[in-house]
């Protein structure tokens, strides 16, 4: 049951069965991400603040793969195992939807957040991330002419926040985002 449960999830995650490009929402995208980081999760507390938002035009598989990232990110930047992890949407304006997803953890120092966003860069130890996560993360919501941004106070926690188009402009690429 739990393995069927898991292969439903990454098949919704991936959606290899849906093309491409489709109108998703979003709050749909942000459950499938949490599912698959239960286990980084399991003695976090997650709030979950999901407004009533519409479907957008988008790759639903690439922004999974940026909302699992920022999940992981999170759980992760919470030492000592207690903590919490607060995820809001909402609409933002009449065109656009915003995904925030912020932390209690130790926060990022001053000098390191304008690299977090650069290739290659990680704070974490040899082996344990590529640093490839927040750079891909970027370039796809980017891609889908949206903007995220980060907001860390240092002993208090991490921010991150999204905002997308309902409908991408005309020049967005969203395509493969390596």
């Amino acid at each position: 049951e739990r393995i069927s449960e898991i292969v439903l999830n990454l098949k919704n995650f991936s959606r290899l069965d849906r093309s491409k490009v489709s109108s998703f929402n979003l709050n749909e995208g942000l459950d499938s991400a949490l599912i698959l980081a239960k286990h980084e999760l399991k003695h976090l507390t997650v709030k979950k603040h999901f407004g009533e938002i519409p479907a957008i035009t988008c790759s639903p598989s690439q922004l999974n793969q940026v909302f699992l990232n920022l999940i992981n990110n999170a759980a992760q930047a919470i030492e000592g195992g207690a903590g919490e992890i607060t995820i809001t949407t909402r609409t933002e304006g009449s065109d656009q939807v915003l995904v925030e997803i912020a932390d209690n953890g130790k926060g990022i120092p001053p000098e390191i957040i304008p690299k977090i966003f650069d290739p290659f860069f990680t704070t974490k130890a040899v082996g344990k991330g590529t640093g490839l996560g927040l750079s891909i993360s970027y370039k796809i919501i980017e891609q889908h002419g949206g903007r995220i941004s980060v907001d860390s106070t240092v002993g208090k926690g991490t921010r991150f926040t999204i905002v997308l188009p309902l409908t991408p402009p005309p020049t967005a690429d969203l395509g493969d985002p390596s």
